[in-house]
């Protein structure tokens, strides 16, 4: 009995893969415009991905640039390229502004610390896997 559920610790997790993923109603999402042209924001989005989500070529990351519909498209998937686990989306507004929306799944590295990893990669054109900018919180008071 005890080697049926070692079977079953195995096999679930690669079964289950398919089912986890981006989930447009639930998983964490940020959505900002930046003074980039779509095609900079592409190019930034392309390396923090493959720095930061790709986990060293175990998940694939795909990308897209539309030049006749100014859009652009970064995600990263499952090993076997099924359920997106990141995707950065990114439409031109005009040739130097861009309008942006990051979502993840919302587990392991592609959580919401990762959303801001990637906006403040885009903003700062600095790749980095952890937000090292402080936001803007009110001080404490003594």
């Amino acid at each position: 009995m005890l080697n049926h559920f070692k079977w079953l610790a195995v096999v679930m997790p690669v079964l289950t893969a398919g089912c986890i993923g981006i989930n447009s109603s639930s998983s964490p999402k940020d959505t900002f415009t930046l003074p980039r042209s779509y095609q900079e924001v592409y190019k930034l989005a392309t390396l923090q991905a493959l720095q930061c989500w790709g986990n060293d070529g175990e998940f694939p990351i795909k990308g897209q640039l539309d030049t006749a519909t100014r859009t652009a498209q970064v995600a990263v998937t499952g090993g076997l390229g099924g359920s997106r686990y990141g995707q950065v989306d990114i439409r031109a507004l005009d040739d130097q502004n861009s309008e942006i929306t990051t979502t993840v799944a919302g587990l392991n590295i592609w959580d919401t610390p990762a959303l801001a990893a990637m906006r403040a990669a885009l903003q700062f054109g600095v790749s980095t896997c952890t937000d090292y900018i402080p936001s803007a919180q009110p001080a404490k008071k003594s």
